[in-house]
């Protein structure tokens, strides 16, 4: 049962090898850009005329996480926190969490339980699929991160601890495993591709906003808790604060059960 699945699981990285490959590609290098653009503001001495530039009642609404983010670790930092990056990466997630359906769509689905596999070996592949493909990419940022703090930065820089960049690839993981399991759970109750990544997309779109609107308006503080977004916290760990354990396994936990409720409904759907 094992080796079947791990076949399965195979053949899915197999076709997505050349997006998750790019994804990874491009993310490292972005990562490593930023370190240079770190190092030419510093060299510029531009981090102090960037936070002199800012109003003080921004910095106030803002709190400390405004000033970490202009320092030499804020910008290193940006790749793992950045909406475009947790956009691409929510965007690969859900690509890769929707297979399920697809497989329905086109009928392919008849194909594969033709044969002695199990409905739930199916949603086990796309599990691995998911942790497989996020480990590989956060694996390509950090090793980004890291050749360029390591080959182009003076040593002199006051370059973020590798607990921080752990904790940062860490949250971010958190969250598109969330989002993987969320995704899941739709793609599974979903005939369509194209309706449940719709469907998680517009999910998490409106799961991000509900949380920005959260962190700066009072009367949405409450709702906000909902959003899985609420508990990616990457200014407190660059603020010098440790991650939080409770905000990962909550993270954690909603993919957890996505995957188990993608199981069960995969077993009794009609197919």
């Amino acid at each position: 049962m094992m080796r079947t699945t791990a076949v399965l699981a195979m053949q899915s990285l197999r076709r997505l090898r050349a997006v998750i490959v790019g994804i990874g590609l491009i993310l490292a290098a972005f990562q490593f850009l930023l370190t240079q653009v770190a190092v030419f503001l510093q060299r510029s001495q531009a981090f102090g005329m960037l936070s002199s530039l800012v109003p003080e009642f921004i910095r106030s609404l803002a709190g400390p996480g405004m000033l970490a983010f202009m320092s030499f670790t804020g910008v290193v930092s940006l790749g793992y926190f950045h909406p475009i990056v947790l956009a691409a990466l929510l965007g690969l997630t859900i690509s890769i969490a929707t297979e399920p359906a697809a497989e329905v769509e086109t009928r392919f689905v008849d194909l594969t339980l033709a044969r002695p596999v199990a409905r739930t070996q199916l949603i086990a592949r796309t599990v691995i699929v998911l942790v497989v493909s996020g480990a590989f990419v956060l694996g390509m940022m950090a090793a980004g991160t890291w050749t360029g703090l390591a080959c182009c930065t003076p040593s002199n820089a006051p370059r973020p601890s590798p607990a921080i960049v752990r904790s940062l690839a860490l949250n971010l993981a958190g969250v598109a495993w969330c989002w993987g399991g969320i995704a899941l759970a739709i793609a599974v109750s979903a005939r369509r591709r194209a309706v449940a990544g719709g469907w998680s997309g517009l999910a998490a779109l409106a799961a991000y906003l509900v949380d920005y609107l959260g962190r700066v308006w009072d009367p949405a503080r409450g709702v906000s808790r909902l959003s899985p977004f609420h508990y990616f916290e990457p200014m407190s760990v660059i603020t010098g604060g440790r991650l939080s354990g409770t905000n990962v396994a909550t993270l954690l936990a909603i993919g957890l059960v996505g995957a188990i409720a993608s199981a069960i409904i995969f077993s009794r759907r009609d197919l």
